[in-house]
Order: structure tokens, then sequence, then C-alpha cells
């Protein structure tokens, strides 16, 4: 069996990194008032997106979803990489990185519910599947509105705006479930 005081520790450090993620992405909101924001914002989800890499790779050995997930979020930095910019590639690249962060957290989700099932925590299991489904339709929705905001851009500029905002809107909703639990998790396993 494995040591669940690592897997919460492990688990605590993804809490801590999608913290600052989650409030950098409210401070877009005022990037787009405050230009100078965007460094600041950009170098926040950096730190946080390090914190939860540390976190995936001190859980890789406790249970094989969680080196899929760090598998996932790996590929998902490369693909990251080349997702700037507006060409075909690039968006297929945004694309791929969308993939990669739902695998990453799919992974994250199954492997802690295999140890909270284990220790009779279903309730923080169910948190687990609402926080995964609120995951996919963020990335669907993601998708979905790039798609239509390529297509609105030259009929309906303000509506691009409208999709880009909706979008922010639902991604921070999947997060804050997501962080539910996994603080539900981190207590459980503790």
């Amino acid at each position: 069996m494995s040591d669940t005081r690592k897997i919460s520790e492990g688990l605590n450090l993804m809490y801590v990194g999608n913290i600052i993620i989650i409030a950098a992405a409210l401070c877009t909101l005022l990037a787009l008032l405050m230009p100078f924001l965007v460094i600041l914002t950009s170098l926040a989800i950096i730190i946080g997106g390090v914190v939860c890499l540390v976190g995936l790779v001190k859980l890789r050995n406790e249970h094989g979803d969680y080196m899929n997930a760090l598998i996932a979020c790996v590929l998902g930095i490369v693909f990251g990489l080349f997702s700037n910019g507006d060409s075909t590639f690039a968006n297929f690249m945004s694309l791929a990185n969308t993939i990669c962060t739902l695998f990453e957290t799919y992974f994250v989700i199954r492997g802690t519910n295999s140890f909270l099932r284990d220790r009779g925590c279903l309730t923080e299991v169910s948190m687990g599947d609402k926080a995964w489904r609120w995951q996919l339709i963020s990335a669907v929705a993601s998708v979905a509105a790039a798609v239509l905001a390529a297509v609105s851009l030259f009929a309906a500029p303000g509506l691009s705006i409208v999709l880009v905002l909706g979008v922010l809107g639902v991604s921070i909703a999947a997060l804050v479930f997501y962080l539910s639990y996994l603080r539900a998790g981190v207590a459980a396993l503790s």
C-alpha cells in the first residue's frame, strides 16, 4: 500500500499550484485594463504550473495514473510552447495542449479516487467525478468557443469577446470544483 501522507503532500502541492493559476486567471480580466499585468499574470501561471508539476513528480510512483498524469502534463507543456500564434499549426498545438490538460486532470482524479475508495471516502470520490465533468465541459467549451470565435471574428467581433469571457468563467468554475476536490483529497488522505 502506498504512503497516503506522500499522496496528500503531492495533492497539496497541486492545490497550491492551481490556486496560483486561478488567481492569475482572475488577473487576466484586469490585464485587459492594465497591460503591464500580462507579464505578472504570465509569471504567476508559470510558477503555478511548476508547483503542480513538482506535485505530480512527487506522486508519480504512488499510482500508475499519476505517472500518466505527469506524462500528459509534460506533453501539454511541450504543445503549449508551440501554441502561440494564429497559424493552423499553433491552433492544433493549442488543441493538443487542451487535450493533454484534460488527460492530466482525468488521471489525477482517477488515481486519487482509487485511494479515496480504499479509505471509504465516497463523498470525496463523488466530488472528483463532479470535478471531472466540469473539466470536460470547460475543455469542450474552450474548443467550441475557439471555433466560433474564428468564424465570428469578421461577422461580429463583439461576440468573440463574449465567448472568451464565457469560456474564462466556465474554466474558473471548473478550477474551483477541481480545487475543492484536491483540498478534500488532501484532508481525507492526511
